[in-house]
């Protein structure tokens, strides 16, 4: 039977320095992998994912977030 895991991604990438490049934004997606695979998980996909939450008691706000949800998978 599979079993199945889900990792909150980064919220924010950056890119370290002014020579730097998008592999500087996107090692942090590349170590939450390699730690789940070191643990026997296999990297099994990414999944954006939209929330919304309405905050305030008489001016009602609206929020919404986007994030990523990396999704692994062992059997």
């Amino acid at each position: 039977m599979k079993q199945y895991k889900l990792v909150a991604g980064p919220t924010t990438s950056q890119i370290l320095s002014k020579e730097g490049s998008n592999a500087d934004a996107v090692r942090s997606f590349e170590t939450i992998i390699q730690q789940n695979a070191a643990d026997g998980w296999t990297y099994h996909s990414m999944e954006r994912i939209s929330t919304s939450k309405t905050t305030g008691c008489i001016s009602k706000t609206t929020v919404e977030t986007t994030f990523y949800m990396l999704v692994f998978v062992k059997e």
